[in-house]
């Protein structure tokens, strides 16, 4: 990254860290002055282009539409399409916005609403720009303010070992040559630019077009996390994965990364110490504070890294905020684990996910692995809003997880999704559903042909 640069992320991040502390509680858009009738969307998730499966956005639209029809502009219920993927760590803000554009182009086109998803998180497709053009303009993966450790620096020096990403979703994936530290201010203002520039600054020009012509239904909203956590590759449920391997665990996915190896010097290891570090502390500083307010070093590192990603989360929907989208149509992403398990970095407490700019979102799944109690989601998500009236975002579940189909019954299913947008919900969305004749369960597209014409 040319050294300008690097200078002005950093000065960015700052001044967007002051301005939010000083802004009102409320704050007020154009967006929210005229944003439409509420709606409730289920929302039917493609894979991204280096994640899959259902890459082919433009099939994927035409199938939604096929299926369901254009959705009528006075309706309070609507089916939208996700646009998996949208790859502001690892690409040019050029790339992105073609992205974006062709995703409001097909809804324009079919009348079927688009949700976007950012990858703010993971930096899928960083091995595999075959064209120097399509390269994001920094590498968080080489930046050495923008990548976590495992470590704080010794005497100043930056730890020169720089550990992989490693979780498996069926196959075991590593999707960039590092991990991205949401507590760095460099990082943060480089994912706010790359947001602005690739996805905002198309999205609002539409927007504009949109409401002079009554199609602001087509914009379903934003995901602008995906289950952001910091890793510890020392969480038992990971361990067990590992061991079921045997201790050799190669990459899968993406396609750039399949045959990697992990690195087992790093099994064990909690990450969050970069984040922690250029937030200004050591390890000093992290033993004194945790002796004054009376618990372990290892919660209050914990408690540091919830902050680092509540931060991340909130500054990038303010970055939406600030240019005139609503709260209700932004969501953040984190899983809801919290409300079964005890808290960690990679199970984040429910109030990492709660910001003034945006509405809570998460990875909601009961059949599967990511569990959640509803009744304590909505109380804790009260709580650290002070709303009594919870909205929150459904933003991943599944018809069906791999092979294993969850839906059988069309009445039982389309019950289910009354009771979650009862519950508060604004939004259902569902992963792995395309190709939608071969992958999306029969039972569950009628469900919501059913919740659709029952409105």
């Amino acid at each position: 990254m040319k050294e300008n640069h690097w200078r002005t992320y950093k000065t960015i991040s700052l001044a967007v860290l002051a301005f939010a502390a000083v802004l009102p509680v409320c704050g007020v858009s154009f967006a929210t002055e005229s944003r439409p009738q509420d709606i409730q969307y289920i929302v039917l998730e493609g894979g991204g282009p280096d994640q899959g499966p259902g890459r082919d956005v433009t099939a994927n639209f035409r199938s939604v539409a096929r299926r369901f029809g254009a959705m009528p502009a006075s309706s309070s219920r609507m089916v939208a399409y996700g646009v998996q993927q949208l790859r502001i760590l690892s690409r040019s803000p050029e790339v992105v916005r073609r992205d974006v554009e062709q995703a409001l182009d097909l809804a324009e086109r079919t009348g079927i609403p688009v949700f976007l998803h950012v990858d703010s998180c993971y930096g899928w497709g960083a091995e595999d720009t075959a064209n120097p053009e399509d390269a994001p303009p920094t590498r968080f993966w080489q930046h050495p303010e923008m990548r976590e450790w495992d470590r704080f620096p010794d005497a100043e020096k930056l730890p020169e070992r720089i550990p992989r990403p490693w979780f498996n979703w069926g196959p075991w994936c590593s999707p960039a040559p590092a991990i991205p530290a949401f507590g760095s201010p460099s990082l943060t203002a480089f994912a706010s630019s790359q947001l602005d520039e690739g996805v905002l600054t198309p999205l609002v020009a539409r927007l504009q077009q949109w409401r002079n012509r009554d199609l602001e239904h087509l914009f379903a909203g934003i995901n602008i996390g995906w289950e952001v956590h910091v890793p510890d590759f020392g969480d038992p449920s990971l361990l067990r994965l590992i061991d079921r391997e045997n201790g050799v665990v190669r990459a899968e996915a993406p396609r750039s990364a399949r045959g990697i190896e992990m690195d087992r010097s790093f099994i064990g290891k909690q990450l969050g110490y970069a984040s922690l570090h250029w937030r200004g502390w050591n390890e000093a500083r992290l033993l004194q504070a945790a002796k004054q307010e009376g618990i372990s070093r290892e919660a209050k590192f914990r408690q540091l890294c919830y902050e680092s990603m509540h931060d991340y989360m909130e500054t990038l929907a303010k970055t939406c905020h600030d240019r005139g989208i609503a709260s209700d149509r932004v969501y953040t992403h984190i899983v809801a684990l919290a409300t079964v398990k005890p808290a960690s970095t990679t199970r984040p407490p429910i109030w990492t996910a709660v910001n003034r700019y945006s509405t809570a979102g998460f990875t909601m799944d009961n059949r599967g692995g990511a569990r959640f109690n509803l009744h304590e989601l909505v109380k804790q998500i009260r709580e650290a809003s002070g709303d009594q009236d919870v909205r929150f975002g459904m933003v991943e579940s599944y018809f069906r997880l791999g092979d294993q189909i969850y839906v059988n019954d069309p009445e039982q299913c389309r019950q289910e999704l009354e009771s979650m947008f009862a519950a508060g919900a604004s939004i259902q969305a569902f992963y792995g559903g395309f190709p939608l004749a071969n992958r999306t369960p029969e039972a569950a597209l009628s469900a919501i042909q059913a919740w659709l014409d029952a409105e």
